[in-house]
């Protein structure tokens, strides 16, 4: 029967047949099973509805004690393996591999054959998948993570990367690594294994489930975005690079569907790309697991989504592809024009801005400029502020960006609603603020004798002068502008507020104007010994620019 021989075919030579190996298909498999008494239920229905399908699952890698495993770990995952030194084995990996490094500089794991079909190598070897986490394992502790981007078997390139052993055999299970996080101070391994329930020292790859993962997260770091990998030597590029202007082109036509009533554009796609967005802001990998993305677009789509849209995360994750700003690792290139949502929670494909967009958007004006033409071209209509505010882009709403002491308006509001007729109570709080040079901010207010750059007023308090230095690209997030003299400017303490609140800028020809309207309101004063960077007024008119689009 077909059931059997699917079974026998595992442990005979190490793969499990699937239905369509056989005659009649998925139909007559699950007409077997039924018969046998087993419940069959449909995959992609199950896959759907059960978050096991799509989190991480945690790959326990051996790094070697002896000499080979410490200097493979600095090689070809540490340092990274150039692509153009192992080209000639890569074969039909070299497209992938290629569009997975765009530096050039591969990171690559290894493990070799086992002769067992359901020893726990062998179930790891069956069982990881792309978007996984592989926590090396050295000297009875973990010592690194990374996300498997994809996966492959090729004799060729891991001969051509780490050698052979002494049986002639090597390391053909490949593993593509994402970016690597070298622990700051190794894990001791053993409260780990003891809850993953495996045997200590670690001798074999092993693979625990997702729900094991979480179990033992509390035990590991945080993940975060390591620091990256030096780089020795890059592939040169294949084509023109993308410029800015690109970047915005690209933003400013996608190709998304049209409302059959209203002709409205779809705003999925520029709601995904909203979210990349803010996670290049916010330091993260540029590319995610389909689990994190239908976790965390899903939600934007169904509050900012189209009235009456379904809430379709897999479209964006999949056809942003045709923007050339987006690339989808881990599906094979013959699953169709849109594959099955069932597909993309088995494998776990990752996804993301491609590097070179991802490199332009780490530039903070070209990550506003992007920003603004999103919400001016797709998002007519949308809560703007709240949607900034939900994906973590809420310091656009100030020039400051976002306060590091905790403190805003509605906890002011709070306070000053409870009135008492004794002294004001007290409270303990921690914060932290971001160091500024008094020394600058003295400098600017000498250099423009104390007066206003916007309207020359000269203030005094307590007989002394009174202004204050202002910072153009805020310090705060996410601006993440410089302390330095270029980016400040001498303003009291009325053109201060408003110019960080984004009611005022200052127009190329240094016509300070309202942002609301357009009416001038003076003109900036300047002084030869105070050379101000012309960038840091651009990127407040941005600010400004999508402060009328929100402002709505």
């Amino acid at each position: 029967m077909e059931v059997i021989a699917a079974v026998a075919h595992l442990y005979a030579a190490g793969t499990l047949l699937s239905a369509e190996d056989f005659s009649g298909g998925a139909d007559a498999v699950a007409h077997q099973m039924r018969a046998l008494g087993f419940t069959v239920e449909d995959a992609i229905d199950v896959a759907d509805g059960e978050d096991q399908e799509s989190a991480p699952q945690l790959v326990l890698q051996p790094r070697g004690a002896r000499d080979r495993g410490p200097q493979h770990f600095v090689r070809s995952v540490r340092q990274g393996i150039p692509l153009a030194d192992i080209k000639d084995a890569l074969g039909s990996q070299a497209d992938v591999l290629a569009a997975l490094y765009p530096d050039g500089i591969a990171r690559l794991w290894g493990s070799t054959p086992t002769t067992q079909v359901n020893n726990e190598k062998a179930k790891a070897l069956r069982g990881r998948r792309v978007g996984d986490d592989v926590l090396f394992y050295a000297e009875n502790h973990f010592i690194a993570r990374a996300r498997i981007l994809h996966l492959f078997d090729s004799f060729p390139v891991a001969r051509a990367v780490w050698g052979t052993d002494e049986g002639d055999a090597s390391w053909e299970h490949i593993i593509v690594l994402g970016d690597v996080e070298e622990f700051p101070t190794r894990i001791p391994a053993a409260p780990v294994l003891r809850r993953l329930n495996v045997s200590a020292p670690l001798r074999s790859l092993t693979l625990r489930s997702a729900d094991d993962y979480r179990r033992v997260a509390r035990f590991l770091p945080e993940c975060r975005q390591p620091a990256a990998v030096p780089l020795r030597r890059a592939l040169p590029a294949a084509s023109s690079p993308l410029t800015s202007r690109d970047l915005l082109e690209r933003v400013g036509s996608l190709n998304t569907h049209r409302h059959p009533e209203n002709n409205a554009p779809s705003r999925h796609q520029p709601l995904a790309l909203l979210w990349a967005i803010s996670r290049i802001a916010a330091g993260k990998p540029r590319l995610a697991p389909w689990s994190s993305f239908r976790a965390e677009v899903g939600p934007l789509m169904a509050a900012f989504g189209l009235p009456g849209s379904k809430v379709t995360p897999e479209y964006p994750f999949w056809h942003l592809r045709g923007s050339g700003l987006w690339e989808v690792h881990g599906v094979r290139p013959d699953a169709g024009p849109m594959p099955q949502v069932g597909l993309f929670n088995r494998v776990q494909p990752v996804a993301g801005l491609t590097h070179a967009a991802a490199e332009l958007l780490r530039n903070p004006l070209a990550r506003l400029e992007a920003v603004v033409k999103l919400c001016g071209t797709y998002l007519d209509g949308v809560d703007q502020r709240e949607l900034l505010s939900r994906v973590g882009l809420a310091g656009y709403a100030t020039a400051d960006g976002l306060l590091d002491d905790g403190e805003d308006d509605s906890a002011q509001e709070a306070a000053d609603a409870k009135r008492a007729t004794g002294p004001t109570e007290r409270r303990e709080s921690t914060s932290s603020r971001l160091v500024r040079d008094p020394a600058i901010a003295s400098r600017v207010k000498k250099l423009h004798g104390h007066a206003c750059q916007v309207c020359g007023e000269k203030l005094y308090y307590k007989r002394k002068p009174y202004n204050q230095a202002a910072h153009i690209r805020g310090l705060g997030s996410p601006h993440h502008g410089p302390d330095e003299l270029q980016n400040l400017l001498c303003l009291c303490p009325n053109h201060h507020l408003l110019f960080d609140g984004l009611e005022i800028y200052v127009d190329i020809d240094d016509t300070v104007r309202r942002t609301h309207g357009g009416e001038p309101v003076g003109h900036l004063h300047r002084d030869a010994r105070h050379h101000i960077d012309e960038a840091y007024l651009q990127y407040h008119r941005t600010l400004c620019d999508l402060s009328r689009l929100t402002g709505k």
